[in-house]
């Protein structure tokens, strides 16, 4: 019924390399090209912080509530 924490880790960490992955080619592109000042480039930028940040959030409360569920089950 529940979802499992070891798969809710995968993709959250799956989602923050594709974020560092993305906002490094991207950080390039701004680099190299002349994109600087486009409001694409800046929502894009938001986006991808976002995202990095909410699945580094859940991946952190996963880990967090993941080990005091595993503490408890073991103390009865």
């Amino acid at each position: 019924m529940f979802m499992d924490l070891r798969v809710l880790n995968k993709v959250c960490f799956t989602i923050c390399i594709a974020c560092i992955a993305v906002g490094t080619v991207l950080s390039l592109a701004m680099i190299w090209g002349d994109i600087r000042s486009n409001e694409f480039v800046w929502k894009t930028w938001l986006t991808i912080g976002v995202l990095f940040l909410a699945s580094a959030m859940t991946l952190s409360v996963s880990k967090t509530l993941g080990g005091r569920s595993k503490s408890a089950d073991d103390n009865p």
